[in-house]
């Protein structure tokens, strides 16, 4: 689900321009999970007359279905993510792609060397893009304007989808819900006692900056997606926002987009319940008493109304 939303807000299985125009032969996902990006991408490609492009999977354990089923030319390795070299050989591949491998200690979101081996099996030429979010969440300040040097096609996709690009200078604050707080503190305490950051994509940014001898055209798209219809966006229904458009009531294919966000945000609290529980020091009848209150205000109580988002990031650069 979390896959198909971020396509969704992305525009395409991809942020890189150059793929748009000069599709890879052979590409890599690591950390594939259930390959479903892999499929998505080879449909791309495949709806433009590129079907014979190659997609080889990686990953800890096998859950991707045999995709060759599919019409995908589709290869798994199983591999153990945690060891420090990947089992491919030097410039290998035109394209690999990582989404949400943040818990990998090896990967660029938990270290700033972390593109080393992505780079090494990527031939001369080719793209490496990554995905990822942090584990904390924050809300956005009312009426932010657009990221700066933005592609009027990806501000087009930003306004279809009612999200909102930012950079580095637009203003958030801390999360406004109560629930999200108690999270982001007991995130941020499983993280550390586990020698891990909640805040990747510093880390990620980082990687692609320091790679500067073997990276050019490295670049960025960040997208904050809000967990529900926003306080100042009903109130300003009507008006013109910062950018001079008059703000429109939410369609209904932009709430579904929310509350798809927002659906994923609670399958993660979910999966993460035991290093949480463990952090907040809660009992399970405690847990359980605080897991339902949670539900009950995001769901009922219009508890997300303050500006608390997903924060989604997509990194790219092309090897020298």
């Amino acid at each position: 689900m979390r896959t198909l939303l971020l396509i969704r807000v992305f525009g395409r299985p991809f942020c890189t321009p150059v793929l748009a125009d000069r599709p890879p032969k052979r590409v890599l996902e690591i950390a594939c999970g259930s390959g479903l990006w892999s499929s998505l991408c080879h449909d791309y490609f495949a709806r433009k007359g590129h079907r014979n492009i190659a997609f080889h999977g990686i990953d800890l354990i096998s859950l991707a279905p045999d995709l060759r089923k599919s019409g995908v030319n589709w290869q798994f390795k199983r591999h153990n993510l945690r060891k420090p070299r990947l089992p491919f050989p030097d410039d290998y591949f035109d394209f690999v792609f990582i989404k949400d491998a943040g818990m990998c200690p090896y990967s660029p979101a938990q270290q700033a060397s972390g593109l080393s081996e992505p780079l090494r099996v990527l031939k001369s030429g080719g793209i490496l893009e990554v995905w990822d979010s942090d584990w904390v969440f924050r809300s956005l300040l009312p009426n932010p304007s657009p990221a700066r040097k933005m592609a009027s096609k990806e501000q087009e996709t930003a306004e279809a989808t009612a999200t909102y690009t930012f950079s580095p200078a637009t203003p958030f604050t801390r999360a406004q819900n109560s629930f999200l707080r108690d999270y982001n503190s007991w995130v941020e305490s499983a993280f550390d006692s586990r020698k891990l950051t909640a805040l990747p994509c510093a880390t990620i940014g980082l990687s692609f900056n320091s790679e500067v001898d073997l990276l050019e055209g490295v670049d960025s798209r960040r997208i904050a997606i809000p967990l529900s219809e926003l306080r100042w966006e009903r109130e300003g229904q009507g008006k013109k926002d910062s950018s001079g458009r008059t703000r429109k009531q939410l369609t209904a294919d932009q709430l579904t987009i929310r509350r798809t966000a927002l659906l994923t945000v609670i399958q993660m609290i979910e999966g993460m319940e035991p290093m949480l529980m463990e952090a907040s020091g809660k009992s399970r009848d405690e847990w359980d008493r605080w897991w339902t209150a949670m539900m009950t205000d995001l769901f009922q109580k219009g508890g997300l109304v303050n500006g608390e988002c997903m924060e989604v990031s997509a990194w790219w650069g092309r090897k020298r």
